[in-house]
């Protein structure tokens, strides 16, 4: 078994943030590189916060495949989508609950997602059954193969948490710092989570008596 995947992108944010680069090319590394079944590669206009969100389309994409990475910018609120008629463009730690369906590992590839200060209050009810978020303490750069480096370690047996590590270490300086929050609880054991088909994967820590890790390292 090697899971489902989907991805989400955003270059074009219609002044309202600056316009990113690479974020595309980011993505669609990990995208077409990890093995898993790709279900979505929504970019740009197409690329909506609601597909994140419950009440939202949520089951129909972020929770509907088992990993999911958006590319993009990001603050201490969570992804910013570059535009805003399908709710207000941000998929806000309020609005995202993943994993009561299927979703596994969400990556938030966007600066400030996983800001130390309060990162357990604001993401707390994100975690349906939802194993890792995996992202940013701090800024981070508008860069193209972090992705492709994720995807790599992923199969090359890694775990998630060390593959992310590994990723980011490559493709940023010590400056930026990355983070993943982590939901485990008794009889489960996430801590050694790795993509589906190259090793063990935890069965879902369903949110009651869950407890939360957070990890941040310079990269």
């Amino acid at each position: 078994m090697t899971g489902k995947t989907g991805i989400e992108w955003v270059k074009e944010y219609h002044g309202t943030a600056a316009n990113l680069s690479n974020t595309k090319a980011q993505a669609e590394g990990f995208y077409y590189l990890v093995g898993c079944s790709r279900s979505f590669n929504w970019g740009n206009d197409l690329a909506w916060d609601v597909d994140f969100e419950e009440p939202g389309d949520d089951t129909l994409w972020a929770d509907k495949v088992d990993i999911v990475y958006f590319s993009g910018h990001g603050d201490q609120n969570g992804p910013v989508f570059g535009v805003k008629n399908h709710v207000d463009g941000q998929a806000k730690p309020s609005q995202v609950r993943l994993g009561n369906l299927n979703l596994e590992w969400l990556v938030l590839d966007a600066c400030l997602v996983l800001q130390e200060t309060g990162v357990f209050s604001r993401w707390r009810g994100s975690f349906k059954g939802l194993h890792y978020i995996l992202g940013f303490d701090t800024t981070t750069g508008d860069e193209k193969y972090r992705g492709t480096y994720f995807a790599l370690y992923l199969r090359l047996g890694y775990r998630v948490r060390n593959a992310w590590i590994k990723a980011c270490q490559l493709t940023e300086g010590s400056g930026t710092h990355m983070a993943y929050l982590r939901a485990d609880k008794s009889g489960t054991n996430t801590y050694d989570d790795h993509l589906w088909g190259y090793g063990y994967v935890s069965g879902d820590p369903v949110p009651s008596g869950i407890t939360l890790y957070y990890f941040t390292t310079p990269c």
